[in-house]
């Protein structure tokens, strides 16, 4: 059997059935949990980029849908945490969305490429100025 990170995804909605947020769990190899939480403000923003990476990943959409917690593959889960870790810090509304539509345009390689640099200092920061030039317009 052979070891890798797991990975889960809940899609939050409110009362409406609007995306309300976003919130990935990662559990590593030695079972230490990561989580990620994009709240409302960007949850909508970033909801098809996310559901671009997941519905490449063989996602179904009533799955997408669901109130339960969405399990993910090593790739997909790594490509899906590291779009919500570009843009959690991002404030204006047009830097999520280039940034996001980037991650989620990634071939597999590159995004878990890029996600291994994102453990790195620096390596979030990085990826954002590549996508987006850092914010410059």
């Amino acid at each position: 059997m052979s070891r890798r990170e797991h990975y889960s995804c809940i899609i939050g909605r409110d009362a409406d059935g609007r995306i309300a947020n976003i919130e990935l769990t990662a559990e590593s190899l030695e079972g230490v949990q990561r989580h990620t939480r994009i709240n409302a403000g960007k949850a909508p923003a970033i909801a098809s980029a996310l559901h671009e990476v997941l519905r490449d990943a063989g996602i179904a959409g009533r799955q997408w849908s669901s109130k339960r917690p969405i399990e993910l593959g090593q790739v997909p889960g790594a490509h899906a945490e590291l779009l919500l870790l570009a843009v959690k810090p991002l404030r204006r509304a047009d830097r999520v969305t280039v940034v996001a539509e980037g991650v989620a345009g990634m071939s597999r390689e590159e995004a878990s490429y890029w996600h291994a640099k994102a453990q790195r200092p620096r390596g979030l920061r990085a990826l954002r100025v590549l996508l987006d030039g850092g914010g410059r317009r």
